[in-house]
């Protein structure tokens, strides 16, 4: 069980004695008691509602614990410098639907974005976790990478709870327990029947060929 989930089962146990004993106190009219059960009550109620929006936002990353794979690229060219991309996920906690973008340049890219925890939530088991941000197109040709049309696609779900990615960014180190990694991005060459793997760990993002026509581009690269 995650220790969010487990300090949030406390918490809401903790609330609903906290009111019992104060309903009770009411019953026989010792309203001043009562009131002072009433205040941690709230405290508790409080602070279980910010941590169900902070387990809420951390339902639409996945658990990072140790390497593994999460994604699968495969590319077909359409054109010089335009590719048909069917990217499937591996992770079972993602979609299990392949998505198919078309993408415009010599590369394609990678983005995630990375929640990792510090200090005391490390100690007490807190997992890594990311999420699948965008893909894109890239040149590498600087000027064409300034003149032509860039191609990028949103790949994380919808917002939800706390935004926890821009309350860091925001309060950054009056956060300090939790890192948030930015410009975590792999890049490797488009080209046509190449396959390749996107694995992630503790670090970041890795990208690997997936067969011998990906492993070819990238020592032509």
């Amino acid at each position: 069980m995650s220790p969010l989930i487990a300090i949030s089962i406390i918490l809401a146990i903790t609330f609903v004695l906290l009111c019992l004993r104060c309903w009770s106190l009411i019953k026989q009219r010792k309203l001043l008691r009562a009131g002072l059960y009433a205040m941690p009550a709230g405290i508790a109620l409080l602070s279980f509602t910010l941590l169900l929006m902070v387990v809420s936002n951390l339902m639409i990353y996945q658990r990072l614990i140790f390497e593994r794979d999460i994604a699968r690229i495969t590319i077909s060219e359409i054109a010089i410098q335009n590719y048909q991309i069917e990217l499937n996920y591996l992770d079972a906690a993602q979609n299990s639907n392949p998505d198919g973008f078309v993408l415009l340049g010599d590369e394609w890219r990678m983005e995630a974005k990375i929640l990792k925890w510090q200090g005391w939530a490390n100690l007490i088991g807190m997992d890594s976790y990311y999420k699948l941000d965008r893909i894109s197109g890239r040149y590498r040709n600087i000027e064409q990478a300034t003149s032509k049309p860039v191609t990028a696609f949103q790949l994380s779900g919808e917002q939800r709870g706390i935004n926890l990615w821009e309350l860091k960014r925001l309060m950054k180190k009056n956060l300090p327990f939790l890192d948030a990694y930015f410009g975590q991005a792999v890049f490797l060459p488009l080209s046509h029947g190449a396959v390749y793997t996107i694995s992630i760990n503790q670090s970041g993002l890795l990208a690997r060929a997936d067969n011998d026509i990906g492993q070819q581009a990238i020592d032509n690269w």
